[in-house]
């Protein structure tokens, strides 16, 4: 098999249920080529091993699994991070939060920040790589998404990030934040079944997909000594209720609500003090 009939059959194995791009994707995974070099070189074979693996990863991409756990990577904000099934794929709208943490964490000599849930790393490491001179807490409750961030941390040459396993803020109470950053589970229980490949740990947000960050929100209304920021991601329909649950747990506070690029309301940006 050359590689233009391996994209060919990836088109009829996948009709339409991933793009050509994922071909590629796979194919430079597999045999260490760009995608330019594919293009240049359709004639080039596959080896035994390598068509196996193909065929294999094809079959994986097929039934709906994220290609960044077939590739095991994902870039975020110019970064490239280790994935696997035991943490959330990084979703582009969490730049987002990552772009505004960096804006206001300018205002501080040394901030410090802290990320809760912070899976794979992606959003922690990111604001440790960019801000030298900051301290940050990675804290999540899962031991295997840690040492997932972990090897992030070390891939990136990062000295001034911290982990904790800790359920939201319970494991920090030693600590204090200027900035808090939070993408908690904030999917519906009932509709968390329809992503197969996911850790349901990190999807599932209750009932009303907002139980965590309700519970984060009454940990901070808690501390001795509150955070200036806090930022939040939550899910599509939730901005209300999240800026509800704001105004009742920190009833000083001021809102404002961030939209992603399709656009739809995505993240909060709340000023504590």
């Amino acid at each position: 098999m050359n590689l233009h009939r391996a994209l060919g059959e990836a088109s009829e194995r996948l009709r339409g249920m991933a793009s050509e791009f994922e071909a590629e994707i796979l194919i430079a995974h597999i045999t260490g080529l760009t995608r330019a070099g594919i293009h240049a070189h359709p004639e080039r074979e596959l080896t035994a091993a390598e068509e196996a693996r193909y065929r294999a990863l094809l079959e994986r991409l097929s039934a709906g699994e994220p290609l960044q756990y077939l590739t095991g990577k994902m870039e975020f904000y110019g970064l490239e991070f280790e994935v696997n099934p035991s943490v959330l794929v990084p979703r582009p709208e969490t730049e987002i939060m990552a772009e505004r943490a960096l804006n206001i964490a300018k205002g501080y000599d040394r901030p410090a920040i802290a990320d809760i849930g912070c899976g794979s790393g992606a959003l922690a490491v990111t604001l440790a790589v960019r801000l030298p001179r900051s301290t940050v807490t990675a804290a999540d409750i899962s031991p295997t998404a840690l040492e997932t961030a972990r090897r992030n941390a070390v891939r990136h040459h990062v000295a001034n990030i911290g982990f904790r396993k800790s359920e939201l803020l319970s494991g920090l109470t030693d600590l204090n934040f200027d900035i808090i950053c939070a993408n908690l589970p904030y999917v519906p229980s009932a509709e968390v079944s329809a992503n197969r490949f996911e850790p349901r740990l990190a999807l599932d947000g209750g009932t009303d997909g907002l139980d965590l960050i309700r519970r984060l929100l009454a940990q901070i209304a808690g501390l001795p000594r509150r955070p200036d920021w806090l930022l939040l991601e939550f899910g599509t329909g939730q901005a209300a209720g999240v800026k509800r649950l704001i105004a009742e747990h920190l009833p000083h506070s001021r809102t404002e609500i961030l939209t992603d690029l399709i656009p739809l309301e995505r993240v909060s940006v709340t000023r504590l003090s």
